[in-house]
């Protein structure tokens, strides 16, 4: 298809740094791909610098820029929805406006999507995970324990920057999840995807996914797609329940075999006392997880306010 209009989807926290050199650089791209027609989409996730004025100053020379403000900040996956569903373009390109993966790389998506029969998305891996330890070793097992416990496989290593076809856009849109975890509801959807490896750079500052939001984000992924955990513990319990009663059927048989044996055991009484109540506050907690999510689900609570639309 001869140039397709193209929309570029984006999210706005923390990012008036990198703002200057990022629409230089996707318009550059653009260029290289011989695109003038376009739409720069910036969803202002309820950032506390000057991020949105700075798009509004560049919007001043760049018409195609445009700016989603929303009332407060939702979490980046929702913006990312929310920059989603105002995309008008034939192909949307998601990235992340930090420079880690740079615009220039649009044009090798554009290639890749366009070559390929049939295809609707192209996604892009990690060449290395990049990091601290922690972050390295928590992200790893993120992926493991997460396709280890649902149906819907995510490939490691995923890159937030992808091309996706507009018919692959309006089924992700239309899933009407609450609970948003943009990696798992991207590999439900389906159709043809293909990977291709980049090369991640080094973030100028320090990033704003701090590790307690990558541990909140884990749970929100692994509850919303994965019933195993309430599963398992249906197991665990059986399976403590059953050991119980065994254990006092012997002390029973031995008590009657043996009637001059006093049964004494206080401090393994209190262990497993305390060992059960453990049980029972883990198997309500993830109870109660389950539990919000259908609550938030049934709401039917938009997932995003979008306070302002700059065009």
């Amino acid at each position: 298809m001869k140039n397709p209009h193209l929309s570029i989807v984006t999210t706005l926290y923390k990012s008036q740094r990198f703002l200057d050199a990022f629409v230089a650089q996707c318009e550059q791209a653009l260029a290289d791909i011989h695109c003038d027609s376009y739409e720069l989409i910036f969803v202002n996730d309820g950032s506390p610098d000057n991020s949105l004025d700075k798009v509004l100053e560049l919007k001043e020379k760049n018409n195609h820029i445009v700016a989603v403000d929303l009332s407060r900040n939702f979490g980046h996956h929702y913006a990312i929805m929310a920059g989603l569903t105002y995309s008008t373009g034939e192909y949307v390109f998601l990235i992340d406006c930090d420079l880690e993966v740079p615009p220039t790389h649009i044009p090798t998506f554009y290639n890749k999507l366009t070559e390929i029969k049939d295809c609707d998305v192209v996604y892009g891996i990690q060449e290395k995970r990049k990091g601290s330890f922690i972050e390295r070793t928590v992200g790893g097992l993120f992926y493991s324990f997460f396709n280890s416990l649902t149906d819907t496989r995510i490939p490691e290593n995923l890159l937030t920057e992808r091309i996706m076809s507009r018919r692959y856009v309006d089924e992700l849109i239309r899933m009407g999840d609450k609970n948003i975890f943009m990696a798992g509801m991207m590999q439900w959807v389906g159709f043809k995807q293909i990977p291709i490896t980049i090369k991640k750079g080094l973030r100028e500052g320090e990033s704003t996914y701090t590790l307690g939001k990558r541990i909140s984000l884990s749970m929100q992924a692994i509850t919303s797609f994965s019933s195993y955990p309430l599963i398992m513990l249906f197991k665990f319990g059986f399976f403590i329940s059953t050991l119980s009663i065994l254990t006092g059927a012997y002390f029973l048989i031995k008590k009657l075999i043996y009637p001059e044996i006093v049964l004494s055991g206080f401090t393994f009484l209190i262990v497993v006392l305390l060992f059960s109540v453990g049980i029972i506050i883990s198997s309500l907690g993830i109870l109660g997880i389950y539990i919000d999510k259908l609550f938030n689900q049934t709401k039917n609570r938009q997932s995003f306010i979008v306070k302002d639309i700059y065009k």
